[in-house]
């Protein structure tokens, strides 16, 4: 005899640069309507890990919670100022922020990518908005970014100088990592030093080395072979600059963001954005009774590993004996779905499809309705 599905719950990420964190888990969860009929309960909830999404998916957990806008410095200084969102809670306390609204990749466009002038500083300037708005807990995600500045730009905004051997003040960019010979901490505004701080990271990757920022990261931002080298050597100058938060897992979030924060604001400290959000938002109480997770992003590729949404949504559903499946825009070849705690991993882009086209919203929606993402999968948990 088989077992009938019940209870289906849908908790995927974005598909970066093309839907959102909310519409994926939508068109999932219609799929799973749709393949399992009405006698099926379905419960959405989107997830983030610190990059795109993560505001609205912690604002979805709080009730009341109000969204609010600023205008920002876009990552590059010729581009037009950014229209950034963020949610405060409804007791008006703590302000949910995410980096990618104010410094994210896609708001530079392809061919004008400049990693080694491109700056946090619009980051900074979100955050005194909501600081101003009496926010005394700033919740920022520090995943997407377009940037590799080290988090020199968010700190120039809060009031944090960079100087060169000279006394000169220095941009805060990529370009300036190697050329900082002190920071000066005497304009961090008061308001800013007496704020607690949470950053979210969306990986476990350290400041430097083979695995950092630079070298992980940069390439996917456009920088060249030679720029990675450049921004790597000057990373490491000013690690040392910043001392033992390098070390910390994480601290090359969002091309360092989180060990410069970590390092300068006295109430800061950093924690795996996906497990925050995922405990935020009550998954493992929603996994109670379910018969099958469906979890996903944009690429599942050896990354998902390290500090990934599914990853961590794996990781709760295999605590309560459920499994999972994981859909995604595309996967790397030869990813082992068991070792991410999958049952099965399906792309949904069809073979030959051009990734330009994959792109467009409607398109993925209808990749996503037509892949048959329930087609081959647990055939037990059907009648």
């Amino acid at each position: 005899m088989t077992t009938k599905v019940t209870k289906i719950v849908v908790a995927c990420d974005s598909f970066k640069g093309c839907l959102r964190a909310a519409e994926v888990t939508a068109a999932v969860a219609e799929a799973a309507a749709r393949a399992f009929g009405p006698d099926c309960r379905v419960l959405a909830m989107p997830v983030a890990d610190g990059g795109e999404g993560t505001t609205e998916a912690l604002a979805a957990s709080l009730p009341g919670a109000v969204w609010h806008t600023c205008l920002v410095d876009a990552p590059l200084p010729e581009l037009p100022q950014v229209e950034a969102r963020y949610a405060i809670a409804p007791d008006g306390s703590t302000a949910f922020l995410e980096l990618a609204q104010a410094s994210g990749l896609p708001l530079v466009p392809d061919g004008r990518r400049d990693i080694m002038r491109a700056s946090t500083l619009g980051t900074g300037q979100m955050i005194l908005h909501a600081v101003e708005k009496r926010c005394r807990h700033i919740v920022l995600g520090l995943g997407g970014s377009a940037t590799c500045d080290g988090g020199m730009g968010v700190l120039a905004a809060l009031g944090v100088e960079f100087v060169d051997s000279l006394g000169h003040e220095l941009p805060p960019c990529a370009a300036s990592l190697g050329r900082v010979a002190e920071i000066d901490c005497r304009g961090l505004r008061d308001d800013v030093a007496r704020t607690r701080f949470t950053l979210l990271t969306d990986v476990a990757n350290p400041l430097c080395g083979e695995q950092g920022a630079a070298r992980v990261f940069a390439p996917q931002k456009g920088a060249s072979p030679a720029e990675v080298e450049l921004i790597e050597r000057g990373m490491a100058h000013y690690a040392r600059l910043l001392g033992h938060t390098v070390l910390l897992p994480g601290a090359g979030a969002a091309g360092g963001v989180a060990a410069a924060l970590t390092a300068m604001l006295p109430r800061c400290q950093a924690t795996p954005g996906a497990a925050f959000i995922i405990g935020r938002i009550g998954l493992a109480h929603a996994l109670a009774g379910a018969h099958l997770v469906v979890t996903g992003e944009g690429r599942i590729d050896r990354q998902t590993a390290f500090g990934k949404a599914p990853k961590a949504v794996a990781d709760a559903a295999r605590a309560a004996g459920v499994p999972v499946l994981a859909i995604c825009g595309s996967a790397e070849p030869d990813v082992d779905p068991g070792a991410l705690g999958f049952a099965h991993i399906v792309p949904v882009t069809p073979p030959g499809m051009p990734l330009h086209q994959a792109l467009q919203p409607d398109v993925a929606r209808r990749c996503i309705a037509d892949c048959g993402i329930f087609r081959n999968f647990a055939p037990d948990f059907n009648e």
